[in-house]
């Protein structure tokens, strides 16, 4: 717990907030790399650089951790910059703060792309051994490559904390940079830059707040979320959205309108569905009254229950019973 105390007081990981900054300091294409190492208690890794483009300098840096990390990383500097990462592999143990204060977090999924504003000063503790890459960008470089393509300069990236998005172009610029930082030959330079034009031009285009705005979140929830979502809805039939949206860590309307994108339907039209296949399981299985099953499938009443079952079967309860298990006694409706 010591270490947690010096960690929210000025730090942690012997990276006190008077050395914010440090890493423009350095110069070269190292300075990324070997500061996020330093942050993380790890040597410098061999896969790291820092190119200056025509719109701006963007960095990258492999990270690997081969054992738990004993306390909290380092700052990696409160300015005005973002870090976007892509796992390559999976972390299930791990612990996530901003601006000192802990986030709620799910486990990190392989090949999913996480996003990191540095100006609330992340900072993490990973219990096991992980493997990742990491492009920084600065918000100037962005909004560089904004004015150049004639849109509006942003000032966000939209992202959750620590909330995997599935980014298939992401993954692939992933690989490439990798691909290109191993090369020796005389055109990895050029192929690099070209790799991470096109990372800031994809970032901004699909995570930047001024060009994404009329379609925000339009890729529906991650895999975990809608798999939670869904899982509440089975285990508590009289759940509220506000309770689903806080477990997936979005507002309700964002939580609302991306379950729709994910499933093609509502989360209430979701939960009647389940609702009504319960009770249809109930009416042939039981012989439990109408009323009873309507309680425990959670309709508020058994008239409520009746006009939900015909919306969605065009037939009552008391019908689909006598169609599907005439040998139960049902009371007439």
């Amino acid at each position: 717990m010591a270490t947690r105390r010096a960690f929210m007081k000025e730090g942690g990981s012997g990276y006190p907030r008077r050395q914010v900054g440090g890493l423009q300091a350095e110069s070269g294409d190292t300075a990324f790399g070997k500061h996020l190492a330093g942050c993380f208690g790890v040597p410098e890794p061999d896969l790291r650089a820092e190119r200056k483009l025509e719109r701006g300098t963007i960095s990258l840096s492999e990270l690997k951790l081969d054992r738990p990390m004993a306390e909290p990383s380092g700052s990696l500097g409160c300015d005005e910059a973002f870090l976007v990462d892509v796992q390559l592999a999976s972390i299930v143990g791990h612990e996530y703060w901003l601006n000192g204060r802990s986030i709620p977090v799910e486990p990190a999924v392989a090949g999913m792309t996480y996003i990191h504003d540095l100006r609330l000063d992340p900072r993490a503790m990973v219990r096991e051994s992980t493997h990742s890459l990491h492009f920084r960008i600065p918000l100037a470089t962005l909004n560089a490559f904004s004015e150049q393509n004639g849109t509006s300069p942003i000032s966000e990236l939209i992202h959750g904390p620590m909330v995997g998005r599935d980014d298939p172009v992401m993954r692939f610029l992933c690989q490439a940079a990798l691909v290109a930082l191993r090369e020796q030959h005389i055109a990895s330079g050029l192929l690099l830059d070209e790799i991470l034009s096109a990372v800031c031009a994809h970032t901004l285009g699909n995570y930047g707040n001024a060009s994404a705005a009329a379609r925000r979140y339009s890729s529906g929830l991650a895999r975990w979320q809608e798999l939670r979502a869904k899982e509440m809805m089975d285990e508590r039939m009289d759940i509220s959205l506000a309770e689903l949206a806080l477990e997936c860590k979005l507002s309700v309307t964002h939580f609302a309108r991306s379950f729709r994108r994910s499933t093609g339907v509502s989360p209430h039209q979701w939960l009647l569905a389940r609702r009504v296949n319960k009770a249809k399981f109930l009416l042939v299985e039981s012989d439990h009254s109408m009323a009873h099953i309507a309680l425990e499938c959670g309709f508020s009443s058994q008239s409520h229950f009746n006009a939900a079952f015909k919306q969605c079967t065009k037939m009552s309860p008391g019908r689909w019973r006598r169609s599907f298990a005439p040998w139960i006694d049902s009371p007439s409706e």
